[in-house]
């Protein structure tokens, strides 16, 4: 049985886009987005911003997790076995990232979209309880994933 000790720059190769993809969403999500909201008066301005950023930080996350996933199959294959458990991870990040892009993302441009064509800003529109609780969720969702790719980038430096 192989270990990825075997294969170090494999290794580091794993670490420099694990470490890449946890600290870019990292960065956007508790860095950036609660910077836009302090230093704009205009809120729903900082929100569009936000989601703009949020729709970029998305697709760049699904290009770098599926690299990632595609890297670990090939690790294991390889014998370095402590990467099965990451692919499961990863699996579970590029889930919620489909869902967050093309599901929840979407539906909350529309209800934004539908309150400022009628006038008002959507927390103060018929949509602001909706769009409030699918800001929760995909809140929540990033926080996971956000800590799911820590997991990904801890458990891939462990020593083996």
């Amino acid at each position: 049985m192989s270990d990825s000790a075997d294969f170090p720059i494999a290794q580091r190769v794993f670490l420099m886009f694990s470490g890449l993809l946890f600290g870019g969403l990292a960065t956007v999500g508790f860095l950036v987005t609660p910077t836009l909201f302090h230093v704009l008066d205009d809120k729903q301005v900082a929100g569009m911003i936000a989601g703009e950023i949020f729709k970029n930080a998305s697709f760049f996350c699904l290009i770098i997790s599926v690299f990632l996933l595609i890297y670990a199959n090939l690790l294991v294959k390889r014998g370095a076995l402590h990467y099965r458990r990451i692919r499961w991870f990863l699996l579970i990040c590029i889930v919620l990232t489909l869902i967050g892009t093309f599901i929840i993302q979407p539906m909350m441009v529309e209800w934004r979209d539908l309150a400022l064509n009628n006038g008002a800003p959507v927390m103060q529109s018929p949509y602001a309880k909706r769009f409030g609780l699918f800001h929760h969720i995909s809140s929540v969702m990033f926080t996971i994933e956000v800590v799911l790719n820590l997991w990904v980038f801890w458990t891939a430096a462990k020593t083996r």
